[in-house]
């Protein structure tokens, strides 16, 4: 199998893996810088993959407050502040590859040449 193009960095857990390869599948290969995309969508996918942990423990904490394996109560507000965290960088990084339709909307909306009245149209 060929080695794919645009590979993540390192760091990325098995899930943010699946979520940076989701990522490039959403994008045009043909939009992409190789080597300055990949160092983005790799942070983007991160911030994906670190909302969703922090999400899954405040999960599993509501439906068992008295499990000693994810520490205190005091750790329901750590994870939501993570997930905050996330949430505002995937908001801030996320539309310049049009991850949600009205970002998609701009990007392509704006590529559309508006065709143009011809001259004196409308001096009657």
């Amino acid at each position: 199998m060929a080695r794919p193009k645009h590979e993540p960095r390192d760091y990325l857990t098995k899930n943010g893996r699946n979520i940076f390869f989701a990522l490039i599948r959403h994008i045009s290969d043909t939009d992409l810088d190789s080597r300055i995309d990949t160092y983005e969508l790799t942070m983007l996918a991160n911030s994906f993959d670190l909302y969703e942990e922090a999400s899954e423990r405040m999960r599993l904490l509501r439906n068992d407050p008295d499990s000693k394996a994810f520490g205190s109560a005091g750790r329901l507000s750590t994870d939501y502040q993570v997930m905050e965290k996330e949430y505002n960088k995937i908001l801030k990084h996320g539309p310049k590859y049009g991850l949600n339709p009205g970002d998609r909307h701009k990007i392509f909306g704006g590529m559309k040449k508006k065709k143009k009245k011809p001259f004196g149209d409308g001096l009657d």
